[in-house]
């Protein structure tokens, strides 16, 4: 699988914008005064993000992150080759749970409410959009993508792996690490229980639209 969707990414120079499978993406060198202009990092991608959606995308590329001077072009992959993209990326993340059902986890009503006052106290919105505009006045390099496309596009099981630690799973992203050695930033919210307040927030975050 993984060398199957490997022809394809490189025969349709993916390595020419994107970061992935040991190859540096050659637009971002041009991106030295603010890389968050560049076209995204792809390392860990089949984790990320959910084999549907991500299919679909490939398919029909939609807007992620609008500030991007740069867009993602529209290749006119067969249903084949989306497919082996997909593969590719989920075996190269030693995926086990390659295209479960899109609601294989629904979120908790009670955790999820706990976790939209972790999201106002955390102040999510400094970066992130929810279904808006990106926030005035901010380098692209410090935004953040629309969390209203969570539900569909992140893997619930990756999104609690990177609030634990974003900088282990992306290396130089801005995201802050707030439970920082499994310590809570907030010990009055939820006892100070991280484990709890990383689900309630994950549960949060895929209730928005």
């Amino acid at each position: 699988m993984v060398e199957k969707g490997r022809r394809i990414v490189r025969d349709n120079n993916c390595y020419g914008c994107h970061t992935l499978d040991g190859h540096e993406g050659g637009i971002r060198a041009y991106y030295t005064e603010d890389p968050g202009l560049g076209p995204p990092i792809l390392w860990g991608e089949g984790e990320k993000v959910q084999g549907y959606w991500l299919y679909e995308f490939l398919k029909s590329p939609t807007t992620i992150r609008p500030w991007l001077k740069v867009r993602m072009p529209t290749f006119g992959f067969t249903d084949e080759e989306a497919t082996a993209v997909v593969n590719y990326f989920q075996a190269l993340d030693d995926v086990k749970h390659v295209y479960r059902p899109k609601d294989f986890h629904r979120p908790d009503g009670q955790l999820a409410a706990g976790g939209r006052e972790l999201f106002d106290k955390l102040q999510c919105m400094k970066c992130h959009m929810v279904g808006a505009q990106a926030p005035p006045g901010r380098a692209a390099g410090d935004l953040a993508p629309d969390l209203a496309m969570a539900k569909t596009r992140l893997d619930p099981d990756w999104i609690l792996k990177w609030m634990q630690d974003p900088n282990k799973l992306m290396p130089g992203t801005r995201m802050p690490t707030f439970f920082a050695e499994g310590q809570s930033p907030l010990p009055d919210v939820m006892g100070g229980n991280s484990e709890k307040q990383i689900r309630a927030l994950r549960d949060h975050i895929l209730t928005l639209r």
